[in-house]
């Protein structure tokens, strides 16, 4: 048993009761890959935490997010759940599984120096693309009568990524554009009070 998790068929179970024993056996792939960042952190920043089996659990977990959590080989889009041997249970219309994937398999090579992870850089491509130039491959229909809206958890999520992949050759300008989309969230919300005033 590990302290945030039990590995099993690779992956980790994270629903756990008070005495570590699984209450569900579905492996929620933003969890795998948070999972999976943690552990790497934990075994590259603190000297206690670097134990062969750390690693050798951020590396299964590793694996089991590149085996199962795309739906399919053909698309990038991730699963937002898996049953425990990984067939995809559910999909949602928003990049988080796809964020948290990123950032563990970044965390994986950065701990490792595994190029095979580098599948994080590729990912991200998408990410941005969904973002910022065609959201379909989200599976989010585009509908004549829906509102325009801008989530600020795009951009705070982004920007994580953004620190997470230190050498990308867009952060400066993608960093801008986050900062951009942030800030007329707090223009609204300031606008918002004057109003009350």
């Amino acid at each position: 048993m590990h302290a945030f998790g039990i590995l099993l068929f690779s992956g980790f179970f994270t629903c756990l009761g008070c005495d570590g024993t699984p209450y569900d056996d579905l492996k929620y792939i933003w969890l795998q890959g948070r999972q999976v960042w943690m552990y790497c952190r934990l075994y590259c920043e603190l000297p206690r935490f670097c134990q062969p089996e750390i690693i050798d659990a951020a590396r299964k977990g590793g694996d089991f997010i590149l085996k199962y959590a795309q739906v399919s080989p053909l698309e990038p889009k991730c699963a937002f759940v898996t049953t425990r041997d990984g067939r995809p249970g559910r999909v949602q219309r928003t990049l988080f599984s796809e964020a948290f994937v990123v950032m563990g398999l970044s965390e994986l090579g950065r701990a490792t120096g595994l190029l095979h992870y580098t599948a994080a850089w590729k990912l991200m491509k998408h990410i941005v693309h969904w973002v910022r130039t065609d959201s379909s491959g989200l599976g989010k229909p585009s509908l004549s009568g829906s509102v325009l809206h801008s989530a600020m958890a795009v951009p705070m999520i982004l920007l994580c990524l953004i620190e997470q992949l230190e050498k990308s050759t867009n952060k400066q300008e993608l960093g801008q554009w986050c900062e951009d989309q942030i800030f007329l969230h707090v223009q609204v919300f300031l606008s918002s009070i004057k109003n009350d005033i």
